[in-house]
């Protein structure tokens, strides 16, 4: 018996033993490799390499080059792991012994690491509304300004590309319309006030409207900061939509905020990236024209067709039209050609970095040249960026950075981003010769000979400090001074200007922006990690200054001395300081922010933050501006249910609700604008002006907003989507009332103005491919739906006109068209209404006899008057954008790489004024513009006719009845595209190729911007549109842009 027993025991200690024998009797190899990313392929350093068994048994670390080194069994599983990438799992092949990996990005939203209050976070531990955009998105294409690579990427942000002026900033609007006010007031040139987010560039605020009112189509450089900015050093930006995201950022972020980062040192050894790129752009399809022969007659049978005996006589005192055998008018000039063109351009950057996370290092040079589609314009950019951080202790850390950088712009004829000289003078006759020294028009001349030099100085120093003598606890302090000089000088020539005149203009503004910050943050955490506590508090100081002047000096003793002697005293305008009514020229502002947040085991989050601030612009009943916000969070992919899922990865809501409060005051509506006002007695005195009266009870604009949110990751984090709704109330906006003349002043300031937005936003990122497939394929996808509505107007009102054409009412949309309703073309005379009581037809108030007869528009005669005038305009239409968004794809194949970008814009009405203009160019066969032909266009020809459009051809009745005012409904139209935004090709060269050239990467790309545009509207481009809908076909267009680019690392 005890011989058995004995004899079972052994048995059982062989074969547990017996395993473990031939295990180490397996053949042992030294393998070694490297890991790398799988969409760069650059080396990944840190990851963990380990057997797969249970647990993972650690091997290697890769070293700064994405190398290691082990010795393992044949055979062996090997797993590879590191933050930020998925698991990677590799089985060796008998005798293997070298093994190249590629490990895929991670792409759980939950795992990012944002930024709130200008401190990071983990989303899944914050509760803020927001989305991250990486360098890896903004690649490979040349842009003078980076927010034209945001369009179509971030649902909620609309960005219109309406410019194609090199160096300005298209429109921008996060989450719907945030206020009413509009400059000008006819709609060609009514502009819709910016309302851009803040921008936050490396931890300091800059605002990107900065140059909006100087420079925009008046005088003055107008370079956005933004456009100092090469893409090529921005590592990430994050866009802050929901008012919990945005809270810690005070008033100034109540439109939003954007923060950008810039680039860091990491790597070992110093790491040079040079990028380059070479691109063209093309003007795109320009309009036909009738020229040469086929002008004069269509001139002339007009003329015959429609005119009177004497125009018939006046056709011989025309020699443009009479004398064809003249070489001097015997012309078919091709205008268009003279003004727009291909032009090649070059954009080149080094960036130079290195360290670890004890001490790191950056240095980025960069140049941009763009010479623009219309001949005289262009864009310039230098820039040059440093940043130094270093960490000696886990307690301490500093970071030091400059930022700096040079725009040069040039604008031809001086009207900055509309260019309308060009557009009306391309418009020219084709009769007319081209243009000579001595035979083209002064405008002509002034759009190509001008001298205009615009330069926009920046530079930016900054300095951050934190350090922590108390496990939890650190003090943080940031201070910045961010100066900029704005010059512009406009020299016109004497054969420029209508009365031989040489004119010298200069304009000089000046800005500087002093900010200090300094904080706390405390984090504590109870009973393991179950309660988590963190507190961040600052307080903020800033200090403004601002001030333009200019000079005009007229009548030069040459071309060559632009001054200031020699001018004549009797025709300058001398100089003096410009007044920017909604840029005050100085501003003290001190704010405190303090934010708490809670998180019972990362589940279950509430994130509480308040802030104060104060300011020297703010209204004297309202000094301070308190905001507030809350957010839950429920983290329920974290509960027992959904532990062993396989479906879903990670799952969360959101709640957030809070008040943002901004002052609308400045310094001129407080105090009034003061100016000389000749003299008494011989004594120079100061008077007011009488424009505005001086409001100190204005009230600040108050914004509350409600958002909630649902994120969700599915099947191991290939599916994501983000839903959210929001509603925003806006009260207290700031309008504009007319007063009554015994008053003594024009208008007045008032604060009873107030909107709401509400709408939904979906993301959806897919990766429907596995992990283990040869080709990477990512998805990107969103759409935003936004509403929007007026609350309350000024003194009670149901609306306020705000243009000839736009209108704001009560419970409408906030921007609504003002138009004649159309309702066809009278087919016969006998159609025209009759007035009953006079007996006379339906006419126009421009005289008398201006009665409307068949060829003629019906318009609707809303008040029964039966005269058509500005009394029967009715609200219509929406200029306003309700369906946003874009789609992306990117396909990953080896070394090979395949993006496209879209966006598309949906449910928007536009004002057609090209096609207007078009129509309206046959009116004056006398005159000195172009013929455009109108064979696609269903006009009146005769009695009976069943058409579209008006005759274009009674000229003698053009001036009465004014068929083609833009301000029709027959002109509205819907504005709704989907753009092919860009393409892009890249290959990167097999690393063994180059290594031994010193070279650690080369990648080739080529791509195009602006493709493709699929759109209902029948004019050139939906998008080239005023932000209040209104067609600027005359002005810049928007260049397609080929581009071959190079990338190099070493």
């Amino acid at each position: 018996m005890r011989r058995n027993l004995y004899a079972a025991k052994l048995l059982v200690i062989l074969l547990c033993v017996l395993p473990e024998l031939l295990f180490s009797q397996a053949k042992q190899i030294q393998v070694r490799g490297v890991v790398i990313d799988r969409n760069t392929s650059d080396p990944v350093p840190g990851v963990t390499v380990a057997l797969d068994v249970k647990p993972p048994k650690p091997l290697a670390v890769t070293d700064a080059m994405g190398r290691f080194t082990i010795t393992v069994s044949e055979g062996a599983n090997l797993i590879f792991r590191y933050v930020g990438y998925t698991d990677r799992k590799v089985k060796l092949e008998a005798k293997q012994t070298m093994i190249n990996v590629s490990l895929t990005e991670s792409v759980s939203i939950m795992n990012e690491v944002v930024i709130r209050g200008y401190t990071k976070r983990t989303r899944e531990e914050s509760g803020g509304s927001s989305y991250i955009i990486t360098d890896k998105d903004i690649k490979d294409l040349p842009v003078s300004n980076v927010e034209q690579l945001l369009q179509g990427k971030v649902a909620g942000l609309n960005i219109q590309v309406n410019t194609g002026a090199p160096g300005y900033r298209g429109t921008v609007a996060l989450r719907g319309v945030s206020g009413m006010d509009i400059s000008g007031t006819t709609g060609e040139d009514a502009f819709l006030t910016p309302y851009s987010p803040l921008y936050v560039i490396d931890n300091i605020p800059v605002e990107a409207d900065a140059n909006s009112d100087f420079g925009f189509n008046t005088p003055g450089p107008g370079v956005s900061p933004l456009s100092l900015i090469p893409p090529e050093d921005i590592a990430s930006i994050e866009i802050l939509k929901d008012v919990q995201a945005t809270s810690q950022y005070g008033s100034r972020g109540a439109y939003g905020v954007i923060l950008i980062t810039t680039r860091r040192g990491n790597s070992p050894k110093p790491r040079f990236r040079y990028s380059s790129k070479f691109f063209v752009n093309t003007p795109p399809k320009l309009r036909e024209t009738i020229g040469g022969r086929a002008e004069r007659l269509a001139k002339i049978n007009e003329i015959y067709a429609m005119g009177t005996y004497n125009d018939r006589l006046k056709i011989t005192e025309i020699p443009m039209l009479s004398d064809s055998l003249s070489s001097y008018y015997n012309n078919s000039t091709d205008w268009q050609s003279v003004y727009y063109g291909s032009t090649f351009n070059t954009t080149h950057n080094l960036g130079i970095d290195g360290g670890d996370n004890k001490f790191n290092y950056k240095t980025n040079f960069g140049y941009y040249k763009e010479k623009g589609i219309i001949k005289n314009t262009g864009f310039d950019r230098y820039s040059l960026s440093m940043l130094l951080e270093y960490r000696p202790t886990d307690d301490f850390w500093v970071n030091f950075t400059v930022a700096s950088g040079i725009g040069k712009k040039n604008k031809g004829n001086g009207l900055g981003i509309l260019q309308t000289g060009a557009a009306s003078n391309s418009a020219a006759s084709s009769l007319l010769p081209g243009p000579s020294l001595f035979q083209a028009s002064t405008s002509v001349l002034a759009d190509m000979s001008v001298e205009n030099n615009n330069l926009s100085k920046n530079i930016r120093p900054s300095m951050n400090l934190s350090y922590s003598f108390i496990p939890g606890l650190r003090l943080t302090a940031t201070g910045s001074y961010d100066y900029a000089v704005g010059t512009e000088e406009t020299n016109t020539p004497a054969l420029a200007t209508t009365d031989l005149r040489a004119i010298s203009y200069a304009l000089n503004e000046r800005s500087s922006n002093l900010y200090g910050r300094g904080g706390f943050t405390y984090a504590k955490s109870f009973n393991g990690s179950d309660h988590n506590f963190f507190l961040n508090t600052f307080s903020e100081v800033g200090i403004k200054a601002y001030q333009v002047n200019y000079s005009r000096l007229v009548q030069t003793a040459n071309d060559q001395l632009t001054g200031p002697l020699g001018s004549s005293p009797f025709r300058s305008r001398g100089g003096g300081v410009l007044i920017n009514p909604k840029r005050p020229l100085d501003e003290r502002s001190v704010s405190y922010s303090s934010g708490f947040s809670y998180n019972f085991r990362k589940k279950y989050i509430l994130d509480l933050t308040y802030r104060l601030d104060a300011s020297s612009i703010s209204g004297f009943d309202s000094p301070f501006a308190k905001n507030y916000a809350g957010a839950l969070k429920w983290n329920f992919g974290k509960e027992k249910l959904f532990e062993d899922s396989k479906w879903l990865s990670s799952g969360a809501l959101r709640l957030s609700s809070g008040k943002n409060v901004r002052p609308t005051g400045n310094v001129y509506s407080l105090y009034g604008v003061y100016r000389p006002a000749g003299d008494y007695e011989g004594t120079p005195i100061i008077g007011i002006d009488y424009q505005t009266i001086p409001n100190n009870k204005l009230k600040p604009t108050t914004k509350k907003d409600l958002n909630i949110g649902l994120d969700l990751s599915l099947f191991k984090n290939r599916y994501q989507f983000i839903f959210d709704t929001y509603r925003s109330a806006v009260t207290n906006l700031q309008r504009t009332i007319a007063l009554p003349s015994t008053t003594g002043f024009v208008e007045v300031l008032s604060n009873d103005a107030g909107l709401i937005n509400y709408g939904y936003e979906l993301t959806v990122i897919a990766r429907p491919l596995p992990n283990n497939s040869k080709i990477n394929w990512i998805i990107n996808a969103n759409a935003a739906l936004n509403n929007d509505f007026v609350t309350s107007l000024p003194g009670n009102k149901n609306q306020i006109l705000q243009s000839n054409s736009i209108v704001t009412r009560v419970g409408r949309n906030t921007f609504s068209n003002f138009l004649l309703k159309n309702e066809g073309v009278y087919r016969n005379t006998g159609d025209v209404p009759i007035d009953p009581v006079t007996g006379l037809p339906l006419r126009t108030p421009v005289n008398a006899t201006a009665f409307f007869k068949e060829g003629d528009p019906i318009w609707q005669d809303t008040n029964g008057d039966y005269i058509i005038d500005d009394k029967d305009k009715q609200v219509l239409g929406n200029s306003q954008p309700k369906v946003t968004g874009g789609l992306g794809s990117t396909i990953i194949y080896k070394a090979f790489s395949f993006t496209v970008n879209a966006s598309f814009t949906l449910k928007r009405d536009i004002l057609n004024a090209a096609l207007a203009s078009r129509l309206a160019l046959v009116k004056d066969p006398f005159g000195r513009s172009v013929y455009l032909p109108l064979d696609d266009v269903n006009y009146w020809k005769q009695s009976g006719d069943i058409s579209e459009f008006p005759n274009p051809f009674d000229f003698n009745r053009a001036a009465a009845i004014n068929p083609f005012r833009v301000d029709q409904s027959l002109f509205q139209e819907d504005g709704s595209y989907f753009k092919i935004n860009s393409v892009a090709l890249g290959y990167t060269v097999n690393k063994n190729r180059i290594s031994k050239l010193g070279l650690r990467n080369i990648r080739f790309h080529i791509s195009a911007n602006n493709l493709i545009t699929f759109s209902p509207y029948s004019g050139p481009s939906p998008e080239n549109v005023s932000g209040l809908g209104w067609d600027q076909s005359n002005g810049y267009p928007v260049s397609r842009t080929y581009n071959f680019g190079c990338d190099i690392d070493f």
